[in-house]
């Protein structure tokens, strides 16, 4: 009886880290890609540090993951992405698996306000 013991729990084991290592290789969804900016369209590193300023307060913004961190773009008049604000230091690799999951997928805020919090929340 003992002996069942183990082989089921070796065989749970074993099936643990097999489904473990496929999860880990599904291929993530990309969200869209910008196009890359032209050069000078990057905010400075001690404008991006203090924030994003400048902005009018009714524009919407896509966040999304590139590089292991958390993106910032302008969305056009349709909504699609556009301009690139900033790169935030936010690793999205560090954040809870939810938010990751979103960041991943693309995301699109409504406002500066809910922008700036978003960013606030997320980075800590």
């Amino acid at each position: 009886m003992r002996r069942l013991w183990y082989c089921l729990f070796y065989a749970l084991c074993s099936f643990a880290i097999v489904f473990s290592l496929y999860w880990m290789a599904l291929p993530l969804t990309k969200a869209p890609q910008a196009e890359p900016p032209s050069s000078g369209s990057e905010l400075p590193s001690t404008q991006a540090q203090a924030g994003i300023s400048g902005i009018p307060e009714s524009e919407k913004y896509y966040l999304c993951d590139e590089g292991g961190r958390v993106a910032v773009y302008r969305c056009t008049s349709d909504g699609t992405p556009g301009e690139k604000l900033e790169t935030t230091d936010i690793y999205v690799n560090l954040l809870p698996e939810m938010d990751a999951l979103r960041l991943k997928r693309g995301m699109t805020v409504s406002s500066r306000q809910e922008l700036d919090t978003l960013l606030e929340d997320l980075g800590g």
